[in-house]
């Protein structure tokens, strides 16, 4: 056996503290970005700041017109209504417990999700005060609080109205499966009455609030700085940096003299250490602006039609795509595109809410998946609501169109819009 010793060369590339540093920073969103900086200006005697005042938005929930963030705790919550009505109340101490107890427990729908029992276990209060309580809770209003079934909901919403057609409580009862199954000739061959009177009977219900909490739930708002702005200029769409969302940095020109001036060596080593973190912050911000930019210019030239148009015509656009036209790494265009934020005539978006897959159409041409959703959106939209299309019979209706989605691809992208299957869609509950 021969042993022998050789030179192996590694062309693997090290990562300096500052380039770890540039990367970083390209990650960051615009809010992380000026707490880092805030952090490094009280430790760092060399860096000033400019005060900006960034334009926050609040980009709360799904509609794209967005608007200023309000403060969001002067909205009532259903629980402060609830504890508003209790405290109203000349309640015995034994009740108020349990009360407040299930008050602060229902879910976002203000449906009751534990049983008496549990309750009792739990608050170490009798079965019949936490019974007693959760009767006064089910006379709150929004009437239908408290319930713990769909059917217990509707059923306590019926019970404050007058006139009610005894046929309502019994299908509210029995028969909301079959009601949302749309069998209405089963209905009233099994209650001996006529399809019509069935009709009536699901109108009144479907005129009840099957989420009695939903009015007054609210999404903790997200807040953005828009990092960029598209705006059309002379004819051209164009994209600008928002300066409000870039911390100003200044070197203090007072420590600069004073590292000139050499007074000690160890004040100097010191000085100079920071004055070089100082300008590596500020080298990394720069770096984070052009490539931000550049990255930004690129995926708006290739999705024009969206500039133009809005949303529905997104181009199928896939950061490797990207990342070869710029001739840099994918992982680059992931850091960059990650939690910014561009502002345009359609509405404030994420970057990276422009990739999107490529699909087919039978012509062979290809479009986003953007594009199928909001043609999905639009037949579900016109479809008729008593015979609402089956996942299946949506696949078949955009095939029709030219247009090539499984019923599998359908389920998925309604889904992902949050729309229901065609049961629910017939019955909305």
């Amino acid at each position: 056996m021969e042993i022998s010793l050789g030179a192996l060369q590694d062309h693997r590339m090290q990562l300096t503290p500052h380039m770890r540093q540039s990367m970083e920073i390209l990650h960051m969103s615009s809010l992380d970005l000026h707490e880092l900086v805030k952090q490094q200006a009280n430790e760092n005697p060399f860096i000033e700041l400019k005060h900006r005042n960034p334009a926050i938005r609040n980009i709360s929930g799904s509609n794209p017109d967005w608007r200023l963030n309000v403060d969001p705790s002067a909205a009532p919550t259903l629980e402060s209504v609830l504890l508003e009505q209790i405290a109203c109340m000349n309640l015995d101490s034994r009740l108020k417990g349990p009360c407040k107890w299930i008050i602060g427990n229902l879910d976002a729908k203000g449906y009751l999700p534990y049983t008496r029992d549990e309750i009792s276990a739990i608050q170490g209060s009798s079965l019949e005060h936490v019974r007693q309580a959760v009767q006064i809770i089910q006379s709150l209003e929004p009437y239908g609080v408290g319930a713990s079934t769909l059917a217990e909901c509707l059923l306590l919403q019926l019970q404050q109205l007058k006139g009610i057609d005894p046929l309502v409580a019994d299908l509210i009862q029995q028969d909301l499966p079959d009601i949302a199954a749309g069998r209405l000739h089963q209905l009233a061959v099994k209650y001996d009455t006529e399809p019509s009177r069935i009709q009536a009977a699901i109108k009144q219900i479907k005129a009840l609030n099957p989420k009695p909490g939903a009015m007054y739930s609210r999404e903790q708002p997200q807040y953005v700085i828009p990092d960029l702005t598209l705006k059309l200029v002379e004819g051209t769409y164009t994209v600008f940096l928002e300066n409000a969302a870039i911390p100003g940095i200044t070197l203090s020109d007072s420590y600069l003299r004073l590292m000139e001036q050499k007074a000690s060596q160890d004040v100097f080593r010191y000085l100079k250490q920071q004055w070089q973190a100082a300008r590596g912050l500020m080298d990394s911000i720069e770096r984070r602006k052009a490539t931000l930019l550049q990255t930004a210019s690129l995926m708006f030239e290739l999705q024009a039609d969206f500039c133009a148009k809005g949303t529905a015509h997104i181009g199928p656009m896939t950061m490797k795509q990207v990342a070869e036209a710029l001739k840099v790494h994918e992982s680059t265009v992931s850091r960059t595109v990650s939690r910014k934020y561009v502002q345009t005539p359609w509405g404030i978006f994420e970057l990276k809410y422009f990739f999107s897959s490529s699909m087919k159409k039978i012509d062979g041409t290809t479009v986003s998946s953007f594009y199928m959703k909001e043609k999905l959106r639009e037949a579900i939209a016109g479809e008729n609501r008593d015979q609402p299309f089956s996942d299946q019979q949506l696949s078949e209706l955009l095939i029709s169109k030219g247009l090539v989605i499984s019923r599998r691809t359908v389920a998925k992208y309604r889904e992902q819009m949050n729309l229901p299957p065609a049961l629910k869609r017939r019955f909305n509950v």
